[in-house]
């Protein structure tokens, strides 16, 4: 169960140079430890095994064994892709670089979120799980104009020969559609084929994990390639890609079978060529996934000893730092692992007492090993616990306020920190520890995606996808405005809009209503009916030159028209708020000539820490001070930063302090600008804060850096409140 690089000198166990107890005493424990040595062998025993002549041979490591950025970047210098089951595996998978193209999206109920995060970052395979989420997925990718490459996760029935949780091909399981449910398969089939947007190159199964006979494999694999011809022959088409899965086991105890995962691989590619050679199929790709049999057997937990018991029923306890938080495996599948002392590994010695192994937590099932022979024992030995490198740290927990310990790579001399150990304060970091606090979002395109919606036939677009998200979300007011494109009757849409506004279902919930742009106010006068219909703020332009301003996009050397000018007259007198968001330089100063009161640039930041064309200068922002206006921070990635890597919450943290500098906690809002729902506008939002539900994240950045209740509660809520609560048409209590 020893590491490739493990070795005992002087009854010390070593890793590479390393005594097992000085890095326990560096890096504290627990503390998980990958001997990178190892790693690299079994990818070489892949690279060098899974081959054929036949058809192209790719090894897909499967994350959820074990992920973190240094480990994709070995499986890329071996040229290898990532499978991943979740958003957020997508998420670190692309934050860190890895081609997208060749990652491998699975899960048996893929959200809509995740399924749109996959198609835009360009994720190789889809694996569809079943009839319905094909559907779902065809409707995204027609949205998002793309083709989609896909596989069909099935089951062949075999069985795995493994515990029943990792049994995951028989025809109860949870996880894609029976090979003998010929109707459904053809259906889905067909409905690929039919499809514009969706490529269905083949097949992918999963038989199950820690599997040890490579029968289970030969005949899983026999199995498919039968249903592929057959698919294949009733259904007029051919199919290029088949993905086996992984599952290869690894021997965690001496009673384990240790298997040879080359001849393993080869009986796969020796099954598929004489498939191949028989019935000559069209197959060009075969992939598997392995996770454990990579990484299992390479990484080991270290655990400090704080003493030891024996019971008055004669049970012979050790006490160790770490258990079922950093290694739930012994507590959900009963598994087995094997244990030392790694500071007097005395292999000699015969006397050895039996002792279960057990953690801190506050729970029987908190065990490492039971039943276990073990040398003495004494308090501060260093345990280490073979062949944790799959699942351990994937499946860890803070459960009774643990916290996860640091992931260390050992290659010979070098010792490479991959994940840092969590501190106490970590496990705050999600938490909302002051009472839940009001937000309002001086810009939400709420009317624009509202009328978009209703015109496409989808009815109740508020109560299905804005009520949801804004009753979890501390915003409780906004400024719901309709943007007006080239070609449209603002009167008209308005009106539409506000007929699918349903407010019952938010508690408290405050709207004033707004308008971004004018280019289609047919006349000054027309902001009169407006008016009557209950808009009570407007922006002139948004990025273009029309007949009453110029947009932050057109000629700078153009500013206010006569005829915009007697239009913010006409606004001034009705008492309306005037945006001055999306004009241009010389347009903004010309707006100012003529009003100076209720004013705000509604969405936008500070142009010195990032120079969009919509961000405001050190000169805009003291003029609108001057006028006692606000300007709206906006959560626009572009605008909080040019580079997509700064493109953070602390990032956009930074603009509200150097706007604070300038202007003062009184005259500063938030104009978040969400464009979650807007499939139009490619745009979008910092990944921290992507729709109204993470604003809570803004609070809490907020207190860390160091903004009093009071200021917080300036900025986020009553700026604008205190200002404008009378334009307020629309709330929840009425």
């Amino acid at each position: 169960m020893r590491t490739i690089s493990m070795k005992v000198q002087n009854n010390e166990l070593y890793v590479g140079s390393f005594k097992l107890q000085e890095l326990a005493t560096r890096y504290k424990t627990p503390l998980y430890v990958y001997d990178e040595k190892h790693i690299r062998h079994k990818l070489d025993v892949l690279k060098e095994n899974f081959q054929s002549n036949k058809y192209e041979c790719m090894t897909v490591y499967a994350t959820k064994a074990f992920l973190c950025p240094y480990m994709m970047q070995i499986i890329h210098e071996y040229g290898m892709g990532l499978d991943s089951v979740s958003e957020g595996d997508l998420y670190i998978i692309n934050r860190s670089g890895f081609p997208m193209e060749k990652v491998v999206l699975h899960g048996n109920n893929k959200t809509t979120s995740e399924l749109k995060y996959a198609i835009k970052h360009h994720v190789g395979y889809i694996v569809v799980d079943h009839l319905e989420e094909i559907e779902e997925l065809e409707k995204i990718a027609q949205e998002e104009n793309t083709k989609v490459s896909i596989l069909l996760r099935v089951n062949p029935g075999i069985s795995a020969h493994t515990h029943e949780y990792i049994q995951t091909s028989l025809l109860s399981s949870k996880f894609g559609e029976s090979i003998f449910d010929k109707d459904k398969i053809d259906k889905i089939v067909k409905k690929a084929n039919e499809s514009q947007y969706l490529t269905l190159l083949g097949f992918h199964s999963h038989i199950g994990s820690n599997i040890h006979q490579p029968k289970s494999f030969q005949d899983a694999t026999s199995t498919l390639l039968n249903f592929m011809k057959d698919v294949e022959e009733r259904n007029n088409c051919s199919f290029e890609v088949l993905n086996l899965g992984g599952g290869f086991g690894i021997q965690y105890t001496n009673e384990d079978t240790e298997i040879d995962l080359a001849s393993m691989v080869k009986a796969i590619t020796n099954t598929i060529d004489s498939f191949i050679d028989k019935y000559h199929l069209s197959l060009k790709k075969v992939m598997i996934e392995p996770g454990r049999s990579i990484v299992g057997d390479a990484g080991f937990t270290l655990y400090t000893v704080g003493g030891t018991k024996k019971t008055y029923g004669g049970k012979k306890y050790v006490f160790v730092d770490g258990g079922m938080t950093d290694n739930i495996r012994p507590a959900l599948y009963q598994a087995k692992y094997s244990v030392d002392i790694a500071n007097h590994v005395d292999e000699n010695i015969q006397d050895k007492e039996i002792v279960d192994v057990v953690g801190p937590c506050c729970e029987s099932g908190d065990i490492i090993v039971t039943d276990y022979p073990l040398t003495k024992v004494k308090e501060n030995d260093v345990l280490v616990t073979y062949c944790t490198g799959a699942y351990g740290y994937s499946m860890s927990s803070n459960y009774n306020g643990m916290v996860r310990g640091a992931v260390i790579f050992v290659n010979n001399d070098h010792v490479h920190l991959t994940i840092r150990r969590e501190e106490y304060e970590d496990l705050c970091r999600t938490m909302i520890s002051t009472p839940i606090k009001r937000m309002f979002d001086c810009h939400s395109d709420m009317l624009y995606d509202l009328w978009t919606n209703k015109t496409k036939g989808i009815d109740h677009r508020f109560e299905k996808y804005h009520v949801p998200q804004l009753s979890q979300s501390v915003i409780k007011g906004s400024i719901f405005t309709m943007y007006s494109p080239n070609d449209f009757d603002l009167i008209e849409a308005c009106k539409i809009a506000l007929k699918e506004i349903n407010l019952k279902e938010l508690a408290n919930f405050k709207v004033v209503l707004g308008l971004e742009g004018l280019r289609n106010l047919k006349c000054v006068e027309d902001i009169d009916i407006l008016y009557n219909m209950g808009f009570r703020h407007a922006m002139v332009t948004w990025n273009e030159e029309n007949k009453y301003a110029t947009g932050a996009k057109s000629n700078p050397e153009r500013g206010f028209t006569e005829e915009g000018i007697r239009l913010l007259k006409r606004m001034e007198q009705l008492g309306m708020i005037i945006d001055l968001a999306h004009l241009n330089e010389k347009s903004f100063y010309d707006a100012l000539k003529v009003v100076n009161k209720n004013i705000i640039y509604s969405h936008g930041n500070v142009k010195k820490l990032c120079s969009h064309v919509r961000n405001v200068t050190d000169d805009q922002m003291k003029a609108l001070k001057k006028v006692d206006g606000l300007l709206g921070l906006t959560l626009a990635n572009n605008f909080v930063d040019k580079d997509e890597n700064n493109q953070t919450l602390d990032r956009f943290l930074e603009h509200l302090k150097y706007a604070i500098s300038i202007m003062g906690v009184d005259n500063v809002c938030f104009g978040f600008d969400f464009m979650d729902y807007l499939s139009d506008f490619p745009n979008s939002n910092l990944e921290e804060v992507k729709d109204a539900t993470f604003a809570y994240r803004i609070i809490e950045g907020m207190q860390k850096i160091g903004l009093s209740e009071e200021d917080i509660d300036k900025i986020c809520y009553q700026n604008f409140y205190r200002r404008y609560h009378d334009k307020i048409v629309m709330t929840s209590e009425d």
